[in-house]
């Protein structure tokens, strides 16, 4: 006989990683969602939004509505701003209600694991509060963690460059978003001021350990004219000697088993079309004979970037294989 499933709260339901994580919830085999918050949408059966049927056929409710029912959930995911988690996540956790935060409201807060499950899955294990990283974090960190870990890169400037789809901006009437402004465009946005910086530089840290330096990361996002995914380069000076091929190694040894991360055998073979719509993230890593040393990864903002990592965690908080639930997920193109 199957285990009973538990039941999920979800918040910030219907902007962009919500409607996924609401997908992702109805394939999920140890889950359901009890309530799905979204104020401008309450009284909308959930499959409006999603294209797809649900179990129960559940409907949009009030975040009112949704506080009381989620007192008694096993599970909150939290998609909503970092005010909205800080309002709702300290009744939660009195509750007992394990919570997942997609905000940036805990993500400085050593006392709570931060969820890049590539590097912290021990931590995130039986956690009642669960920071998950943003989307361009994953894709830095994953890409500059083994470099870091190995003491491979000279002291100075990690330079980042990347670029997203316009849903990483969220789900928002905003015209520089629209599409007759972002066709056939591409702009910088954040230089120097990025949200993401600082929690880079922080875990970043973390992996380099104790008594070792770690780099100043220097992020430069932009808008690409495309709903979702992201890519990045990372371009930085070696420390000392060494081929592309002992680099690539080296990242395969790191990430050897990790289901969500994929070290391609070039930086060219990392592309947005191979990873968006997967819980995957792409890397690879090249260097120069006059040690220069590049890596790139690619992610979809919306899954590895945010919902499928949440599940991660969420699977890994309550004690349920990492990727359960996550199987079935396929690249669109």
């Amino acid at each position: 006989m199957s285990p009973p499933l538990r039941d999920v709260a979800l918040f910030g339901a219907a902007g962009y990683s919500g409607l996924e994580l609401a997908k992702l919830l109805e394939d999920h085999p140890h889950f359901r969602i009890a309530c799905a918050a979204s104020d401008a949408h309450a009284g909308t059966p959930v499959a409006a939004l999603t294209g797809r049927a649900h179990a129960g056929d559940p409907v949009f409710v009030t975040t009112a509505a949704a506080r009381v029912r989620a007192l008694d959930c096993a599970l909150a995911l939290l998609a909503v701003p970092p005010e909205g988690t800080l309002a709702i996540a300290p009744s939660l956790r009195a509750a007992g209600v394990t919570v997942i935060d997609l905000s940036h409201a805990y993500r400085a807060d050593a006392s709570v694991p931060y969820g890049l499950t590539s590097l912290a899955a021990a931590a995130v294990a039986g956690a009642g509060l669960v920071a998950n990283p943003g989307c361009y974090a994953t894709a830095v960190i994953t890409a500059a963690a083994p470099l870091v870990a190995g003491g491979y890169l000279a002291d100075g400037f990690l330079v980042a460059n990347g670029a997203s789809g316009v849903t990483g901006a969220g789900r928002k009437a905003d015209e520089a978003l629209s599409l007759g402004e972002m066709y056939g465009e591409v702009r910088a946005y954040r230089v120097l001021a990025h949200q993401h910086t600082a929690e880079i530089e922080r875990t970043l840290a973390g992996v380099a350990g104790a008594g070792r330096g770690s780099p100043h990361v220097v992020l430069t996002t932009h808008l690409l004219p495309v709903a979702r995914g992201i890519l990045v380069t990372l371009t930085g000076q070696l420390a000392a000697p060494i081929t592309s091929a002992e680099l690539l190694a080296r990242y395969r040894a790191l990430y050897a088993d990790d289901p969500t991360v994929v070290v391609q055998p070039t930086p060219e073979a990392v592309t947005l079309r191979r990873v968006v719509g997967t819980p995957t993230c792409h890397v690879s890593v090249a260097t120069s004979d006059r040690g220069a040393v590049v890596a790139i990864a690619a992610l979809d903002n919306l899954l590895k970037g945010a919902a499928s990592q949440a599940i991660e965690n969420a699977n890994l908080a309550l004690g349920l294989p990492r990727m359960a639930g996550l199987g079935s997920l396929a690249r669109h193109a």
